[in-house]
């Protein structure tokens, strides 16, 4: 495969591998729509724990938000495998991605926002979302860095390096988010 050959993923509307759609606003912002149906991962109750290369502020606008930060510790032989996500755009809309390293993690409390509550990320902070059910947020970048992102898989599982972002097509993804907004 031509490096020519790969897309960014710039569109509108997208599927996201964690479970959420993630629609694209101006200045910065995202909104995020957790919903029970959507398609993850085939391994993200192993590899639900990430960070990203920006910080950012969640709102909050309907469900229940859960929020786990992760310590991270780099380790020889470790629990878990780094999956650096610096390669380019795949077709199917995903980075291509591949392990640089082992650590162990140290899960933080699970922290719960509701409507109208807010909650802030560092960039390169490691955590999770474990959500149940319809969540709707709204996402604001901040600070971005240069290094690429990382995904956190258990050792011994299988990361699911070719998850289709474009699996479902942008009226049904925008059909969840109406639903969401309407549950």
């Amino acid at each position: 495969m031509n490096i020519k050959d790969f897309t960014p993923t710039k569109e509108t509307i997208s599927l996201h591998g964690l479970g959420f759609i993630q629609l694209l606003l101006p200045n910065n912002q995202r909104l995020h729509v957790w919903h029970p149906d959507l398609p993850r991962r085939n391994c993200y109750e192993h590899s639900a724990i990430h960070n990203h290369r920006f910080g950012f502020e969640s709102r909050v606008l309907k469900g229940k938000q859960c929020n786990v930060r992760v310590e991270v510790e780099l380790a020889k032989e470790g629990t878990h495998q780094v999956i650096s996500h610096n390669g380019p755009r795949s077709p199917k809309g995903g980075r291509i991605s591949y392990p640089v390293a082992e650590c162990n993690i140290y899960r933080g409390p699970i922290e719960e926002y509701h409507p109208g509550d807010t909650y802030w990320m560092s960039a390169y902070d490691y955590h999770h979302t474990p959500c149940n059910g319809i969540v709707i947020t709204l996402m604001q970048k901040l600070d971005e860095g240069q290094v690429h992102s990382n995904s956190l898989c258990v050792k011994g599982v299988d990361f699911h390096y070719d998850f289709d972002r474009f699996q479902l097509p942008p009226e049904t993804l925008y059909e969840y988010v109406i639903d969401a907004f309407r549950s």
